[in-house]
């Protein structure tokens, strides 16, 4: 079994980056020749106010230190890893230990992933979400290991983002998750490239091939992307460009199942519109269509908020049929960045408000207040959610 021991990936890792550290030291004289290492610490604290006439209040801390390292063996190899560590202590690791257990279980093929513990109130998690050699020589690059595809064009929805799609909601999660592949690439021209990624599961069912060409159109970005992803054919395509100014991307992409397990063939697709005035006003509106998704004034959404930090997918970035975003930008000093975001299910109403304050104190240093509000009736898509207030403090180094 892949994930029969949990600390076995992880250990593996930091062997393998000690190893590394020590070779480069022996071979160069100094550990810190052709090597690089930053990333960051933050202190997040989350106060949660649940819907209804409930008067309980929530609140959860959560110290996160995260690590980006590489090595630039030569002018064809790097090395790369990037380490997480998160401990998280407040009321709901004690009273929902359940959600906590799940950070045991790596998403990716291999397990690199460690719940050191989880008990009395406090969740301790280390987790690499990128542990991966490049190599590029001439017009072509490989790259083996855990690593981010990046596929999508989008600001908020990307339907081709099929290898390592990410949740909106996760805004502490600036990086975004990896995936276990391996990806060549073929840089045809100085406008135009062509990829091919395969990231294996536990069967062949479980596993995704895809390919994606890129090539510049007049002054477009345009891509087409086509493979196999868990027992269906998925066919889709990007653009980015602008118009007057204003910046204009959309993506799409097309899932058929092979097999006959009642699966529908799905249709998922988003336009993405923004512009920034001259005084440094932001304005952002996106639509996002999903063909399976649910279009009535109630349903059961619970897995989609339950499910949006591990599961979620290029298939699954909303439950409901039609969804609409905007939101606006204003920076009121060098210093001080104000915003205001918003997600609505026409279908039964229920809407997302998340008005941000980020001031940057120092080069190094930055504090975000943000909420995430959710409105809605019972059994609608943002409905008995209640509301989130965040107060982020970070130190990069």
């Amino acid at each position: 079994m892949r994930k029969s021991n949990i600390r076995t990936g992880v250990t593996a890792a930091i062997i393998l980056i000690c190893t590394i550290s020590v070779s480069a030291q022996e071979d160069n004289g100094t550990i810190w020749d052709d090597m690089s290492l930053n990333g960051y610490v933050k202190n997040l604290t989350t106060v949660f106010l649940p819907p209804g006439g409930d008067t309980s209040i929530f609140v959860d801390n959560l110290i996160h230190n995260r690590l980006d390292y590489s090595w630039y063996i030569n002018s064809n190899f790097t090395f790369n890893a990037s380490m997480r560590n998160r401990l998280f202590y407040g009321e709901s690791v004690k009273s929902l230990p359940f959600v906590y257990d799940m950070l045991a279980e790596d998403p990716a093929f291999f397990d690199l992933s460690i719940l050191w513990f989880n008990s009395k109130g406090a969740a301790l998690h280390t987790t690499f979400d990128r542990l991966n050699i490049d190599f590029q020589k001439g017009s072509w690059q490989f790259i083996l290991g855990r690593q981010r595809v990046n596929w999508g064009v989008n600001l908020v929805w990307n339907p081709n983002d099929i290898f390592n799609a990410f949740s909106y909601f996760d805004f502490d999660y600036e990086e975004r998750i990896g995936t276990d592949a391996i990806l060549s690439r073929k840089y045809i021209s100085a406008t135009s490239t062509v990829e091919l990624v395969y990231a294996p599961g536990d069967s062949i069912e479980a596993s995704t091939i895809a390919g994606m060409y890129k090539v510049l159109l007049g002054s477009y970005d345009v891509q087409v992307i086509g493979g196999y992803l868990f027992d269906q054919v998925v066919v889709g395509g990007a653009w980015s460009g602008d118009i007057k100014g204003a910046g204009f991307r959309g993506e799409f992409s097309l899932f058929a199942p092979l097999g006959d397990d009642g699966r529908k063939t799905q249709f998922v697709g988003a336009i993405d519109l923004d512009y920034t005035f001259t005084n440094s006003l932001y304005v952002h509106a996106s639509y996002l269509l999903n063909t399976t998704g649910l279009d009535s004034k109630t349903g059961d959404y619970t897995n989609f908020f339950l499910g949006a930090g591990s599961t979620i997918s290029a298939q699954t970035l909303s439950p409901a049929m039609h969804n609409i975003f905007a939101e606006v930008g204003y920076s009121a000093s060098p210093l001080v960045r104000l915003g205001f975001a918003s997600w609505f299910n026409p279908a039964d109403a229920s809407l997302y408000l998340g008005p941000t304050v980020n001031w940057s104190v120092a080069q190094n240093f930055e504090i975000l207040f943000n909420v995430q509000g959710f409105l809605g009736k019972d059994m609608t898509l943002f409905g008995n959610y209640g509301s989130f207030y965040y107060l982020r403090i970070k130190y990069s180094f």
